[in-house]
């Protein structure tokens, strides 16, 4: 903490003398008895956060202006008291104040006593969604436990990885790789989620062979424990499992693994997978969240029956398809996605589809919003790419306008979420047709080029897309 002649003490009586009122009126303003606001004036008791708070409010300050002082004199007491301490983050935390959060938390892991209570606080802002405050103290925490496997290390960085993670595919890949080395320390419950988040963010970043190794690990754990809880119930022991049904992982593999098998062009292998997701007959749960649980993978199974048989190249089912997922609107842009890369790879029009789900495609453009149960990075990639597709089915039918409006949009998409490799791609399709081009596109085209090279500068000091 920095040392400073003011205090809270100090600011009070300052305000008392300067607005000439007595202890009394200001004690009946700010709802604090006049013994201790005497008390405090005179440093013979300490102030809470909650009186802090009144006496701000009471003095017409804003919110929080007088922490940086609670904070230099909470901390420069002989011993941190936590009863003050707790609360005073809690409201840091509710105001933003990050960078007291930080000062405070610092000087409380000179004592590595205070660890414990200080990843439960990082819990609680955790649950009640506080996360930027709450990776300030899971960081400082994981640092105070880097030279030991505790199983809450792992905890921290998890944490820190499921508050990291944005809309920037380079950043989120940082993120994965960091987590990596720490999944195995995390508990049974924790685990699995870390998993399947792993093997999620590997596969919005084309990391097949990645995200196919942690689908299978997340299978495999999840159904040992499955097996396990079975064996236990048989037993009339009582098994620890995670909040979500367990066999919902299992499930959820075989989810992962289809999809991968269909990147990698298998049909036949994903709809393998598919089957093993529809098959429900071993569950042995009849709750309302497992029934809940139960009907999505089946609505799934259906869908991607659909998808992998299209794919495959049977064309047959396309209507079907469609009827399906339009009374799904959460499934209708994931469907186009698919249906157009088909649609590129077999060559047969789609005009009327496009035409008929435009508006789903311009609201996600104006909104960039998160669609049902996929997750921000993994549909933001996809909806980038998809741009990238429905330009060029429009370039391959010669409709050179259509073709290039979309190209550029997926190269602005691509831009903001730091997607290198699509941003390479709309460039070379561009290049490929400048000369056929408008002069409105191309300008818009070299003032979205200008911000990814003035971006790239920045980060980097060199620009890296010679497109």
């Amino acid at each position: 903490m920095e040392p400073t002649d003011r205090t809270i003490s100090s600011e009070l009586l300052r305000y008392l003398r300067q607005e000439n009122v007595t202890i009394s009126f200001f004690a009946d303003k700010s709802g604090i008895n006049s013994g201790t606001l005497s008390r405090i004036i005179n440093g013979q008791q300490s102030i809470s956060v909650s009186s802090l708070d009144l006496v701000t409010k009471a003095m017409n300050l804003e919110e929080g202006s007088l922490y940086s002082l609670y904070a230099n004199e909470t901390c420069m007491l002989s011993s941190l008291d936590w009863r003050r301490l707790g609360p005073f983050i809690k409201r840091c935390a509710e105001l933003k104040k990050l960078q007291i959060i930080d000062q405070v938390v610092s000087l409380m892991m000179d004592s590595l006593s205070y660890a414990a209570v200080l990843f439960e606080c990082a819990e609680n802002l955790y649950i009640a969604g506080y996360k930027d405050a709450a990776v300030i103290i899971y960081k400082k925490v994981a640092e105070s436990e880097r030279y030991q496997h505790a199983e809450r290390l792992a905890l921290c960085q998890y944490r820190i990885f499921t508050c990291s993670l944005n809309k920037n595919q380079e950043h989120n890949l940082e993120c994965a790789l960091q987590l990596e080395s720490y999944v195995s320390r995390l508990g049974e419950s924790e685990q699995l989620d870390a998993l399947k988040d792993l093997s999620n963010i590997f596969l919005s970043l084309r990391k097949w062979t990645k995200a196919k190794y942690y689908a299978q690990l997340m299978g495999r754990i999840s159904k040992n424990l499955y097996d396990r809880k079975i064996n236990r119930n048989k037993q009339g022991k009582k098994s620890v499992v995670p909040a979500k049904p367990l066999f919902g992982y299992i499930l959820y593999s075989n989810l992962m693994l289809g999809a991968i098998a269909a990147e990698n062009a298998d049909y036949d292998q994903a709809l393998y997978y598919v089957s093993c997701y529809e098959d429900l007959s071993w569950v042995i749960e009849t709750d309302e969240v497992s029934e809940q649980t139960k009907k999505q993978f089946q609505e799934w199974a259906i869908g991607n029956k659909y998808l992998y048989r299209l794919m495959s190249g049977n064309t047959d089912v396309l209507e079907e398809y469609v009827d399906y997922v339009s009374v799904r609107k959460n499934e209708v842009l994931m469907a186009l996605f698919k249906i157009v890369q088909a649609a590129n790879f077999y060559r047969y029009d789609i005009d009327n589809y496009l035409e008929r789900f435009k508006d789903f495609i311009s609201d996600q453009l104006e909104r960039s919003e998160t669609v049902g149960s996929y997750t921000a990075h993994f549909f933001d990639d996809r909806f980038a790419n998809f741009l990238t597709d429905v330009g060029l089915y429009y370039l391959s039918r010669n409709n050179i306008h259509n073709g290039v409006r979309y190209i550029l949009d997926s190269l602005a998409v691509s831009y903001k979420i730091n997607n290198a490799a699509n941003i390479v791609r709309c460039c070379s399709t561009i290049e490929k047709i400048r000369s056929k081009i408008d002069h409105s596109d191309l300008q818009k085209y070299a003032a979205i080029m200008k911000e990814v090279y003035d971006q790239d500068e920045e980060n980097n000091g060199v620009a890296i897309f010679n497109c």
